[in-house]
């Protein structure tokens, strides 16, 4: 809105409505106060300029040159930068080409009614006039395609992390539909293995013993729980169909590698991990304090995952050039894992939606018998998980893994 005003007063100016200079260039003057409704459209136009930035455009390049042909001083270009810059921004190679036309038509009509004020005009003048009105023109059509491209970059950068955040997601549905197949449905094909064999050995007892009243009610129980866990099974696999999206086996790819519990990545992995966010533009330093021990492979996952939805947050959120540290602190039998991330303006950025992926956080850390919280601390958005070495239902020490190595070596 400021652009809009300041052009409005200087394009007043050069017009003469303000110094009261309307000599038109046929002979004559004109009224001010056409040309100042002239002026005023035009700034009403650009105020809807990146809604309709072509319109704009074409209505203030015309009322422009216009007016630069019909005064004989007049030298309105203001107005026509907001508009040039808006079309340029907006993208599109027609709009972008055809704004710094419009721009470049303006220029030599503008040096025309310059030259007429000097009482004999050199060759100085024209170079100087016109080098400087075409500067003012490609400053105004660079800096709109500067931030077209920048929001381009912003909107293609955006778009990774969406596929990326689809990627974790996808993979993440696979994991978990892995491990209740291995856990769950083992168990309960187990389960109920073993009530067919003690059914059939009910059976026979049965015939050794056909009074026997209690005999009956064994088999019927035994017969309600293999009868109940094949309808446990048809549901268990009902459900590994939905979270394996029907496609019964991962997308090739990084994240779909091995992806059973011994697989998944843990702390490890972590200066892996912030290698990425780097690169795109994030600031990330790694802090370790206190004796590092060995994790539960759960509780390396846990740690892993809330680095990494805090740096997609923070890449998400605070933009390029934030400022993110990540802090792992062994304290005992727990380990802190607290990321704190922060635009490099210092104000706050928008604010993570606490949808799926907060949300995930919280239960995937208690479920290893952690606290996990996230918030505003001044101008950073802190999350901080509190996760036990070893997780409540492991008791001995961890299996030789990938995971289960999960050690957060000092610098």
């Amino acid at each position: 809105m400021l652009a809009i005003v300041l052009a409005t007063i200087f394009d007043l100016g050069t017009t003469g409505v303000l110094i009261d200079d309307l000599a038109l260039a046929g002979g004559g003057t004109a009224p001010a106060w056409l040309i100042a409704l002239l002026v005023l459209v035009m700034s009403v136009v650009l105020a809807l300029r990146y809604r309709f930035p072509v319109p704009s455009l074409v209505i203030v390049g015309v009322i422009t040159i216009g007016l630069t042909l019909a005064l004989e001083y007049g030298q309105p270009i203001f107005c026509l930068l907001v508009a040039i810059h808006a079309a340029a921004r907006r993208g599109g190679l027609l709009r972008w080409w055809g704004s710094l036309v419009v721009g470049l038509v303006q220029v030599p009509l503008i040096v025309r009614n310059v030259a007429k004020s000097f009482t004999a005009p050199e060759f100085g003048d024209y170079l100087s006039s016109t080098t400087f009105f075409a500067a003012l023109v490609l400053a105004a059509w660079g800096s709109g395609t500067v931030e077209r491209y920048a929001q381009r970059r912003a909107t293609a950068l955006h778009g990774e992390i969406d596929v990326r955040a689809e990627q974790a997601a996808q993979a993440e549905r696979h994991r978990i539909a892995r491990e209740l197949h291995d856990i769950v449905a083992h168990s309960v094909s187990a389960m109920m293995m073993q009530a067919a064999g003690a059914r059939a050995m009910s059976q026979s007892v049965g015939r050794d013993l056909p009074e026997d009243a209690r005999v009956d009610t064994i088999q019927r129980a035994l017969g309600t729980i293999e009868t109940t866990g094949a309808q446990s099974m048809r549901e268990l696999h009902r459900l590994l169909g939905v979270l394996r999206d029907e496609e019964g086996e991962p997308r090739a790819g990084e994240l779909d590698r091995d992806l059973s519990p011994s697989a998944q990545p843990g702390l490890d992995d972590i200066e892996a991990l912030v290698e990425v966010p780097r690169s795109s533009g994030l600031i990330v330093e790694v802090h370790r304090s206190g004796t590092p021990q060995e994790v539960d492979p759960s509780v390396g996952g846990a740690a892993y995952r809330v680095v990494q939805e805090s740096l997609t947050n923070a890449l998400k959120h605070a933009g390029r050039g934030a400022l993110v540290d990540v802090y792992l602190a062994w304290q005992g039998s727990e380990l802190q894992v607290q990321v704190r991330s922060r635009a490099s303006h210092g104000a706050r950025p928008a604010t993570p939606n606490g949808g799926t992926g907060l949300r995930g956080l919280r239960e995937r850390v208690g479920l290893v018998g952690g606290n996990f919280d996230a918030g505003w601390s001044g101008e950073e958005f802190v999350s901080t998980a509190v996760l036990p070495v070893r997780p409540p239902s492991s008791g001995g020490p961890p299996s030789e893994s990938r995971s289960t190595r999960n050690r957060a070596e000092p610098e």
